[in-house]
């Protein structure tokens, strides 16, 4: 016999099917569940980050309205700065603040501000229908994208 015409007579080898994705193993829906569960973790972190900060968004807003065309006013963007300051503060410790220890709150909650940009708050309650400087508007405006509401004693402590 010939050994060519043995393996002739073979037939081809069957090849298994593919292995398919479904259904998933155990451990995959484990990973699937797993992610689920920190997408929904994270969603909620998010929304609460952003209801957390909507006083500062309001507030830059406000801020924007009053200082369009350069007719802000010290009286109103010393109120703004304390309303946005009462949302981050306990009234009791913040509402009563003025002069030199509301300046320092300010001042001590937000270390990128300029000092010498909120001078002009010192005569807000004497003359408070004076235009603001646009460097008090400027600096307001940082101090409420940036003030740690956390950070400084409130002075009387």
């Amino acid at each position: 016999m010939d050994p060519t015409s043995l393996l002739d007579q073979l037939a081809p080898l069957r090849v298994p099917d593919p292995v398919g994705w479904w259904p998933l193993a155990p451990g995959w829906w484990l990973v699937i569940m797993l992610a689920c569960v920190g997408l929904l973790l994270l969603a909620r972190w998010l929304w609460q980050r952003r209801q957390h900060n909507r006083y500062r968004r309001l507030a830059l807003k406000q801020l924007g309205v009053i200082a369009e065309d350069g007719a802000a006013t010290l009286e109103q963007v010393n109120t703004l700065l304390k309303a946005t300051a009462l949302r981050g503060w306990p009234r009791e410790r913040v509402a009563a603040l003025h002069g030199e220890a509301w300046l320092s709150l300010l001042k001590d909650s937000c270390p990128a501000l300029d000092p010498q940009c909120l001078s002009p708050l010192a005569n807000a309650y004497r003359n408070p229908g004076d235009a603001a400087p646009a460097a008090l508007v400027e600096g307001a405006a940082l101090w409420i994208r940036q003030h740690s509401a956390s950070s400084p004693e409130v002075a009387g402590d």
